[in-house]
């Protein structure tokens, strides 16, 4: 199968990147089935056979007959486009997240300040965290409801 959809890649010319666009599924799940880590599934079969319809579902599925399909009428092959997203930066007329107003205190920054000013002035607490001549900078303690304390020795 992996020959099967490598055979498609080359005959249209395209990277399996390109083809992983081009039907709408990772580019990883490409390397999977092109290194046969994977096989395909019916959906990325299916896919295949939407987007290429001059494939035949007969060979890609069992590997019998034809690549193409063939036919009396005769369409000529027309390249499948995957839009891009527009490069005009559309600016909202209102922010959608208001910044909240100055104007009261904030006590949680405030606390948070509060805690930064702490110093450690315990020396056996640091004796017991330093090791081989290293100074202890700060100490971090988190607590279960979120909260923090910063402990730093003088």
């Amino acid at each position: 199968m992996k020959e099967r959809i490598q055979a498609i890649i080359n005959r249209e010319g395209i990277t399996p990147s390109r083809f992983a666009d081009i039907i709408g599924v990772q580019r990883s799940g490409i390397s999977h089935i092109l290194s046969g880590r994977n096989k395909p599934s019916l959906d990325f079969l299916n896919k295949v056979l939407i987007h290429y319809p001059h494939i035949s579902g007969d060979w890609l599925i069992t590997g019998q007959g034809e690549m193409l399909k063939h036919s009396k009428e005769k369409r000529p092959f027309k390249q499948l486009s995957i839009p891009t997203r527009p490069s005009i930066d559309v600016k909202p007329e209102k922010p959608i997240i208001q910044p909240p107003k100055p104007s009261s205190p904030d006590p949680v920054r405030e606390k948070i300040e509060e805690v930064k000013e702490e110093k450690v002035s315990n020396p056996i607490e640091t004796q017991l965290f330093a090791s081989e001549g290293k100074k202890i900078e700060r100490i971090l303690v988190f607590y279960q409801d979120k909260t923090f304390r910063e402990y730093r020795p003088e």
